[in-house]
């Protein structure tokens, strides 16, 4: 059973919050040379230090093409960031069709369960389950309100790491 934790640069709460400013700004440019469009901001939920090496890229790589078979992006950028795999696509499609189509997929495995997945655009803003009628995300643990589950730490990040292991394992070694 391979463990996809053992490799890779540990990183910092300093450089996760870095990279969340980064995004931050990326996505506003984005959207600026796009105001018609829809953006879909793309990355996993990696607890602990160690948010990228070959095997998470590989991880990441497996569940994007398979994210939105049906639909047709008009740009794609992508990071490979030792804070993460990251990828923004633009759509010609609405926030609403595409936020379904990601909540599906968030929900649809627990390969879904590891992506997170945001949908904005110019008008709107920021996508939400609620706003669709849709439920709140599950833990990969304890299928319980995943936000809950974070905020109280009730999974250790040995026990959350050792989730994640199983489905790439699943995924890869069957």
């Amino acid at each position: 059973m391979d463990n996809i934790f053992t490799a890779g640069e540990p990183q910092d709460i300093a450089a996760v919050l870095e990279n969340k400013d980064a995004r931050s700004e990326l996505q506003a440019k984005l959207l600026a040379d796009y105001p018609t469009s829809t953006l879909v901001a793309i990355k996993l939920n990696i607890p602990g230090p160690i948010k990228n090496n070959l095997m998470i890229t590989k991880l990441f790589d497996y569940g994007t093409e398979r994210l939105f078979p049906a639909l047709s992006y008009q740009k794609q950028l992508s990071w490979d960031n030792a804070t993460g795999p990251e990828m923004f696509l633009v759509y010609d499609v609405s926030g609403e069709v595409v936020k379904q189509q990601a909540v599906a997929f968030e929900d649809g495995s627990k390969l879904g369960r590891l992506f997170d997945i945001d949908v904005l655009d110019q008008a709107h803003g920021h996508y939400s389950r609620r706003e669709l009628g849709k439920q709140p995300r599950t833990c990969l643990i304890c299928d319980q309100n995943a936000k809950e589950c974070a905020r109280s730490r009730k999974h250790s990040v040995a026990e959350l790491q050792a989730a994640i292991n199983a489905v790439y394992n699943e995924v890869f070694n069957g």
